[in-house]
């Protein structure tokens, strides 16, 4: 016990070294630290972000890791890190990370940068994967769409869905983030909002009014195909009209 406890004190001293490392730098190296934690059988995750950003939540941590395109392995690396609970677990979280990734590509998800023709062409049996080292995606989408797929979801760190779950927010509200795009569940969502609130009304929602709503949305940019389809499946707009009985919209 006395050795287990001293193991985990050495964690958290170089932790605590990290403090005032440039967050470019530091949270790249927590990553590394809760990787070799997970090599000597050491979880005391909240306790390494206590030591390294002053708070348990790993908050800072997230938002670091989530604010800009980041590689395809590199996210990948960072999210296998923190759900494999033991050393042989890693690679085997990494590689399925990797494989729900491609079958994002192949479902024509736009929160990718780059050519995806490497990460199209990865196959089951594959353990390296190299060609992947210049494609990049925007780790925010991505991780909601892990999220949404109950098969995907166990990918997705505790610590990271509360991050999401508590809305996620910059820690630093003045500086600007990147855009996130359009995903479609995002635009259904944003379409079942507009088609409430203008039942609430007593209005008929139309698909000039949602694209006029969608125009003074920041979030909504470069959605317009997701937000027509969306809006056609929730109202069933047929040669602009609605169908007779009204639609069940799904809640938030």
């Amino acid at each position: 016990m006395n050795e287990d406890r001293a193991l985990e004190q050495q964690f958290l001293d170089r932790a605590k070294a990290l403090t005032n490392v440039a967050e470019v730098y530091r949270c790249l190296q927590v990553t590394m630290l809760i990787c070799d934690m997970v090599a000597f059988g050491v979880r005391a995750e909240a306790k390494i972000f206590e030591a390294a950003y002053g708070e348990p939540s790993g908050q800072k941590y997230w938002d670091a890791h989530l604010s800009e395109p980041i590689r395809v392995y590199t996210l990948a690396h960072v999210l296998s890190a923190h759900v494999a609970e033991q050393a042989e677990q890693v690679e085997m979280a990494r590689i399925a990370i990797i494989r729900a990734f491609r079958d994002a590509a192949e479902a024509g998800e736009r929160w990718f940068t780059g050519d995806t023709t490497p990460l199209l062409a990865v196959e089951d049996g594959q353990t390296n994967f190299e060609g992947l080292a210049k494609i990049k995606l925007y780790p925010r989408p991505a991780v909601e769409w892990l999220l949404s797929k109950p098969k995907r979801e166990h990918l997705v760190p505790t610590s990271l869905q509360r991050f999401l779950q508590s809305g996620g927010e910059p820690t630093n509200a003045q500086v600007p983030t990147a855009r996130r795009p359009v995903t479609e569940k995002r635009a259904e969502r944003f379409a079942a909002h507009y088609i409430k609130s203008e039942q609430a009304a007593g209005r008929s929602p139309t698909l000039r009014g949602l694209e006029a709503g969608a125009a003074k949305s920041a979030d909504m940019h470069g959605g317009r195909d997701y937000l027509r389809n969306a809006f056609r499946r929730l109202w069933g707009v047929r040669r602009g009209r609605p169908p007779k009985a009204s639609p069940k919209i799904a809640e938030k």
